[in-house]
């Protein structure tokens, strides 16, 4: 019964990303859609009064941003990182529970509720990422899936080492 509750793990936690590559994959590329730019000149009327030259001017150069879609390459290496870490700590966390363990971090005490947490904070991860990313703050978007992970780590070395 545990291998089941194991691949049941593992199919929970690979299928979100399964699709969002899948979704990515369908969706057109940022070299689709380039919008053509046209310059942009100044044109004052000249009167008899006042013979000056008037110069064209120049366009503004357009600020050079970083356009990426939310799952590109560093998003999902961070993100099956992260979620690869939560898996070896919740199969970490369900043996030491049937043995007779205790988990304090997490409310519940059943293998069920053990892996419903750890899935529900990648999800948590990934959405306070994808917030960061929709309102342009791309570095702590990168940085988000990196501290669950750290979070997953410190869960995974206190079960490996049986710290209290």
């Amino acid at each position: 019964m545990t291998s089941v509750r194991t691949i049941a793990l593992l199919v929970a936690t690979i299928l979100p990303c399964a699709t969002s590559l899948a979704q990515q994959a369908m969706a057109p590329s940022s070299l689709d859609r380039i919008a053509e730019v046209t310059p942009l000149t100044a044109v004052t009327p000249v009167t008899p009064k006042a013979a000056v030259e008037v110069l064209p001017v120049e366009p503004a150069a357009a600020p050079i941003t970083s356009e990426h879609t939310f799952f590109d390459h560093q998003q999902l290496l961070a993100l099956s990182v992260h979620s690869g870490i939560r898996v070896a700590d919740t199969i970490k966390t369900c043996r030491e529970l049937s043995h007779g363990g205790v988990e304090e971090w997490i409310p519940s005490q059943s293998c069920g509720g053990v892996a419903a947490w750890e899935a529900g904070s990648v999800g948590l991860a990934l959405g306070v990422g994808w917030i960061f990313h929709h309102y342009g703050m791309h570095r702590l978007e990168r940085l988000t899936p990196w501290v669950g992970t750290g979070a997953s780590a410190a869960g995974l070395t206190k079960s490996v080492f049986n710290v209290h």
